[in-house]
């Protein structure tokens, strides 16, 4: 056993380059030495951390962001003429025109306030909740099973 670790320990070591030979032990040394992934500098493992880490980033947080813009630009423009909607600001309005690049939408009770907005500030159709009733509660969607079951189940 002790041979062995010996062993183990002198073929890991650095192999110098009259050892490697001009041939195919060369290849076979840059193989024991650690080839791609090894090397005294760690530099390629470090490159690889960096792209994973690249990757995790995008598929957690710039995917669905995008996803959601995506949903949210669908529902801006299937806004039309005499909807109720939303602003982000938290106003509602009835849309009385569309153009190009806002919406005209009248706020207010007496019907003479119409006020160009940005087709970005417009959160989606909603209608105001003008009663002092809660809204009815909404169905929650079933939770999706896991791909551990428990065994109680």
């Amino acid at each position: 056993m002790n041979q062995l670790m010996t062993f183990l320990l002198n073929s890991s070591t650095v192999i110098t380059p009259q050892a490697k030979g001009a041939s195919a032990g060369g290849a076979a040394a840059q193989g024991a030495n650690g080839g791609f992934f090894g090397g005294s500098n760690g530099l390629t493992i470090m490159i690889v951390y960096v792209v994973a880490l690249i990757l995790i980033m995008y598929f957690l947080s710039v995917r669905p962001t995008r996803k959601r813009e995506k949903a949210l630009a669908e529902q801006r423009n299937a806004i039309q003429v005499g909807d109720t909607v939303l602003t982000n600001s938290g106003f509602y309005g009835k849309v009385t025109d569309i153009t190009y690049e806002c919406f005209v939408i009248e706020f207010g009770q007496n019907k003479g306030v119409r006020v160009p907005v940005v087709k970005s500030e417009v959160f989606g159709k909603k209608e105001p909740n003008l009663s002092n009733e809660a809204p009815p509660e909404e169905e929650k969607p079933q939770k999706k099973k896991g791909l551990f079951k428990s065994k109680e189940e």
